[in-house]
């Protein structure tokens, strides 16, 4: 991305490509973000999904298991989404956020999650005996088109304090509306991670009950659907490069308080 690399020296950079979305926005934003996680001593790259399978592993004793659809284990091609590592300065990985790319042109979020080909490839022979996805929540069936599913977010217990939640979260949203063109970026949280203030802290702006996990890999786990669509993205990114980061902070932080 020759605009931005002239600007900012760092390899994701040289990885983004302007594609769909409005350069004006985005632009400004991409330099501000990758910036501000500079600051914070993360030297950011794409990495693949083997890399992000490798570290949830290996930080188990802070991180639950991946949900599978960000496990190419389970069939999905490396087209299909992205991971983003943030390394320390002795490149050990310190952070991760990623994402996958579904199109639901002729279905919705609801049918694709109770069906668990939002999680499998091959539903039938990857499933845990008793495993089920229930979903409850008001758009669930909304939900439909070029839909992003954001997650895969971990951050080592010394750079919890640095907004990493705030600021990963939504350079993979740009980045993969940049890509795909996204219509809706969703995720699933759990209840308790939402009552934490994560959802809005990440920047989403519809969080709906429920979207209910049993008997797979994460366990039985109540969570919320929370999503944004393309106009609510981009509002998001016009405050975040329009405010002082630290207004702009204080007034996410309210919000999820």
């Amino acid at each position: 991305m020759s605009d931005l690399h002239s600007k900012l020296t760092s390899s994701i950079l040289d990885d983004i490509n302007i594609e769909h979305g409005p350069r004006d926005v985005l632009v400004p934003f991409f330099i501000r973000v990758t910036e501000q996680l500079a600051q914070r001593g993360l030297n950011l790259a794409f990495e693949p999904f083997d890399v992000l399978v490798k570290a949830n592993q290996e930080n188990r004793d802070t991180w639950r298991p991946l949900i599978p659809l960000f496990d190419p284990t389970y069939g999905f091609e490396p087209s299909e989404g992205f991971v983003i590592v943030g390394r320390n300065p002795d490149g050990n990985i310190v952070a991760t956020q990623a994402a996958r790319f579904y199109d639901w042109a002729a279905t919705s979020f609801k049918s694709e999650a109770e069906s668990l080909r939002l999680f499998y490839r091959d539903p039938e022979n990857a499933r845990q005996p008793r495993e089920t996805c229930t979903v409850s929540s008001r758009n669930g069936e909304r939900v439909s088109g070029r839909v992003v599913f954001s997650g895969g977010g971990w951050y080592r217990r010394d750079y919890r304090k640095q907004w990493l939640s705030g600021l990963l979260p939504r350079l993979s949203r740009a980045y993969a509306l940049t890509r795909w063109d996204s219509q809706h970026t969703i995720s699933i949280m759990a209840e308790a991670v939402v009552d934490g203030g994560m959802a809005r802290r990440c920047g989403y702006t519809n969080i709906e009950y429920s979207v209910d996990l049993r008997g797979g890999p994460v366990g039985d786990v109540r969570c919320a659907l929370v999503w944004m669509d393309t106009e609510q993205l981009i509002d998001d990114l016009v405050a975040f490069n329009a405010m002082d980061l630290s207004d702009f902070i204080a007034r996410t932080e309210r919000a999820a308080a």
